[in-house]
């Protein structure tokens, strides 16, 4: 991302979720407070570029609610958006009932976790670690949209290209000599490769034996796809700055893994990620292929 600028492909998530959360039923992940997020112009910018995408890649036609939930649902990484997170949350879940109480977002964009989960502000305290740039353009949308940060909720700062994640989670209250899940969502395929390296072995130093890492990303397959979903993709995250440049080999990600101090617990193609969150469901609301899910653990 541009270093003076906040994520604009955040943006595209939280929309993504708050369209999920206004007109989806059932939820894979319910958010209701993304669409406070964002500003009514761009909610409809946004919605307005998702419908010329899907008309110009032959969505049926109809109605620009059906046509707009079509191809949001078929051509655009939304169904990725909503269970990378719904992962995450599940995995903290089960982290929770072994006694974990810390909870990492690495990269955290508009993730609403603190303020959806008020049952658990007791139970887990919440690290929201990201580019300067993206958490002041963040808090000044909370402020605006009057949510008050929970007390159970600490903000942390960190370029991923230049700094240290281990670092901006000791100027926290952050424990290390405590387990905690790192949910590190939407961030390796725009990053180089020695930055995903460097981030796997910073957050090893401050994950204590329990801890665990989910993460998503792509297959490197997907930069020599030719299909037109694909290259849309490619030109709009070139377009806001943010290109796709990296994809990890689910064949290698163990040894990978293990080389920064992990073990890998499993992984999640995009059939396993339909199989878990999307059987069943008739909107036609699909993971998009070579896109991936990860667990590891210390």
């Amino acid at each position: 991302m541009l270093a003076d600028r906040s994520s604009r492909t955040a943006l595209a998530a939280a929309f993504y979720r708050a369209h999920h959360h206004l007109h989806d039923a059932p939820k894979v992940l319910d958010d209701p407070y993304a669409h406070r997020l964002l500003t009514a112009g761009e909610m409809a910018a946004l919605a307005a570029r998702r419908l010329d995408e899907g008309r110009a890649l032959g969505v049926p036609p109809g109605t620009p609610e059906t046509t707009l939930a079509r191809t949001i649902h078929a051509f655009t990484p939304a169904a990725l958006v909503l269970a990378r997170a719904r992962y995450a949350e599940d995995r903290l879940a089960a982290a929770l009932a072994r006694g974990v109480a810390q909870y990492v977002v690495v990269g955290a964009g508009l993730d609403t976790f603190a303020f959806r989960r008020d049952d658990l502000r007791d139970r887990v305290i919440v690290f929201e670690v990201d580019h300067p740039a993206s958490q002041a353009a963040k808090r000044e949308r909370l402020a605006a949209a009057g949510l008050v940060p929970p007390a159970n909720l600490h903000f942390g700062t960190v370029d991923f290209e230049r700094e240290d994640v281990a670092a901006a989670l000791r100027r926290l209250p952050f424990r290390t000599d405590r387990p905690a899940v790192f949910a590190w969502l939407g961030v390796t395929m725009y990053l180089s490769r020695p930055a995903i390296d460097a981030t796997w072995r910073a957050l090893r130093t401050v994950g204590a034996d329990g801890s665990e890492l989910v993460f998503d990303f792509v297959h490197p397959d997907l930069f020599v796809v030719d299909a037109p979903a694909v290259r849309g993709v490619f030109a709009r995250t070139q377009r806001v700055g943010e290109p796709i440049v990296t994809g990890l080999d689910p064949d290698t990600l163990g040894g990978e893994l293990a080389t920064a101090g992990w073990t890998l617990v499993e992984t999640l193609d995009a059939a396993a990620i339909d199989r878990r969150w999307f059987a069943g469901r008739t909107d036609g609301f699909r993971a998009r292929p070579l896109a991936h899910l990860a667990c590891a653990r210390v």
